[in-house]
């Protein structure tokens, strides 16, 4: 399947691609708004593999090869199925925002037949229908029964202003912060971890910081 070709390949690629959480501290966060942006909005071009080549072993053992691939990110806050009245509240008022917006565009009378056509032809109608199954499908995501929307990894994200970082980075994967579905179970708890520091140039040289954390982890320091 031509994963750039139609849109429904192109709606798997964005819906049932592979999940990873993600666990920054507040001063993490903090350092990427400086640039307006939170934490995953300045991951999000590296999500993205374009132009790849990688051969994949499929159950039937056919032969298949992966010429695109993205990641998704999630806030672990945002792992969750929302209730069913407020996905259906949610829903309701998307709808009601792209009527809102149609109406906004519309030029002439809408009893016209002539204004009925253009707006027919118009490219505003399947951008509300994309919108629509966007937050439809975000309504139904992170379930118990179905494994799509389950992490297969987690970054735990520390600043280089935060105190201890060690500690910080256990305390962010504590139960506390973590999603209702793998504290009950229905995730698996054992995924792969990577550990981020972030540092900002304006708080200090780049190697005194990583000196300081690595004494403090225990690391012997490089020599100079």
């Amino acid at each position: 399947m031509d994963i750039g070709g139609s849109l429904l390949s192109q709606m798997l690629l964005k819906t049932m691609t592979p999940v990873v959480m993600v666990l920054p501290t507040p001063l993490a966060e903090e350092g990427c708004q400086k640039n307006n942006l939170n934490f995953i909005q300045t991951l999000h071009p590296f999500c993205i593999y374009d132009k790849i080549d990688v051969p994949v072993r499929t159950a039937s053992d056919q032969p298949y090869r992966l010429q695109k691939f993205k990641l998704r990110l999630f806030y672990a806050s945002e792992i969750c199925q929302p209730p069913v009245q407020s996905a259906e509240e949610h829903l309701t008022q998307v709808v009601e925002n792209a009527s809102d917006e149609a109406f906004a565009e519309l030029q002439g009378n809408p009893q016209e037949l002539e204004v009925v056509q253009k707006m027919a032809d118009s490219e505003s109608l399947s951008s509300w229908l994309q919108v629509y199954n966007k937050e439809f499908i975000r309504t139904l995501s992170f379930s118990e029964h179905e494994a799509f929307d389950h992490p297969v990894a987690c970054l735990l994200v520390v600043s280089s202003k935060d105190e201890k970082p060690v500690n910080k980075f256990v305390d962010l994967f504590n139960t506390d912060q973590l999603p209702s579905l793998l504290n009950e179970g229905a995730m698996d708890p054992k995924i792969l971890k990577h550990y981020v520091l972030i540092h900002d140039n304006q708080d200090g040289p780049a190697d005194k910081s990583a000196s300081h954390y690595m004494g403090s982890i225990g690391l012997p320091l490089p020599d100079r």
